[in-house]
């Protein structure tokens, strides 16, 4: 696969990983009753506090916004967690291997020939080449490029990217939630005719996936994570996979959280959806003994 090629697979993988997927999976449980994306986190015998960031880790340049309190929350905390170690030198080798099929296997041949027919022109007219090149490439990696390109922007902005680039300038530890290899993984279980299926109705449903983005990008300007689950609640594009993509994930953060944050002050951002309702991190740090309120 050409060196091009793989960049744009890593760059959409990364995207969807963070964001993409929850915008579909976010479950209409009542959120916060106050509009915020930063909280504080408190108590439970911590002798610092720390923060909770929900981000939108792909968005327009025009769209990007970052208030004073969370310039002032990451000036105050000593040390920066991500989903990802996304300032690992290796991240990006580790995503472009971890994104192949095993043994570099061609799914191609298990597409019928309407849905390659399909893929085929979508791929082709995105990215330059079709199946017969991408086809290498897990069904999870070949949706996120998708989903990249529901995103009509003349310029790019990454909360992310600014993340890193503080923890560089304070000279301050940046670490991650999870690895490349649990997140490229997430999917590896699921039979090929499932994963297949979530491609092909993801280019189906491209139109309304990009006017789906829109209205997300404005719930979130407005920091209202309710309205962000109540826009989705109803897409059955990833009925079925709150579990995979959500829940577990958050249920698994919050051990791993408690340490870190008794360890240190920590500003730790996650995509905005995993922080309402029921089993949102928010929720789940409470019932863990944590006092967690709005900070903007």
């Amino acid at each position: 696969m050409k060196k091009k090629i793989k960049n744009i697979v890593v760059k959409g993988l990364v995207f969807v990983l963070s964001f993409a997927f929850g915008m579909f999976l976010a479950k209409a449980t009542k959120a916060q009753d106050v509009n915020a994306l930063l909280w504080k986190i408190e108590g439970n015998g911590l002798e610092a506090p720390s923060y909770l960031y929900g981000t939108i880790h792909a968005i327009c340049q025009e769209d990007y916004f970052m208030k004073e309190s969370v310039k002032e929350a990451l000036d105050n905390t000593g040390q920066i967690v991500l989903e990802l170690d996304m300032d690992d030198p290796q991240f990006m080798a580790k995503m472009q291997k971890n994104i192949l099929n095993a043994g570099m296997k061609n799914i191609s041949p298990e597409f019928n020939e309407e849905d390659k027919a399909l893929v085929n022109e979508f791929l082709k007219a995105n990215f330059g080449a079709d199946l017969t090149q991408l086809g290498i490439v897990k069904p999870f990696g070949l949706v996120a490029m998708v989903v990249q390109k529901t995103i009509q922007c003349s310029e790019m902005a990454s909360y992310e990217q600014e993340f890193i680039k503080v923890a560089a300038e304070k000279e301050v530890e940046l670490i991650g939630l999870e690895t490349v290899e649990f997140q490229t993984s997430l999917f590896d279980n699921e039979p090929m005719e499932v994963q297949i299926k979530m491609l092909v109705d993801g280019i189906k449903d491209f139109e309304e996936g990009q006017e789906e983005f829109k209205k997300m990008v404005d719930y979130y300007k407005a920091e209202d994570l309710e309205g962000m689950q109540m826009l989705v609640a109803d897409s059955p594009q990833f009925a079925g996979f709150e579990d995979i993509l959500l829940t577990n994930r958050n249920k698994d953060w919050i051990p791993k959280i408690g340490d870190i944050v008794k360890d240190q002050s920590s500003f730790i951002a996650v995509g905005a959806l995993h922080l309402p309702g029921e089993n949102g991190v928010i929720s789940l740090l409470k019932k863990a003994g944590y006092s967690i309120t709005a900070a903007d």
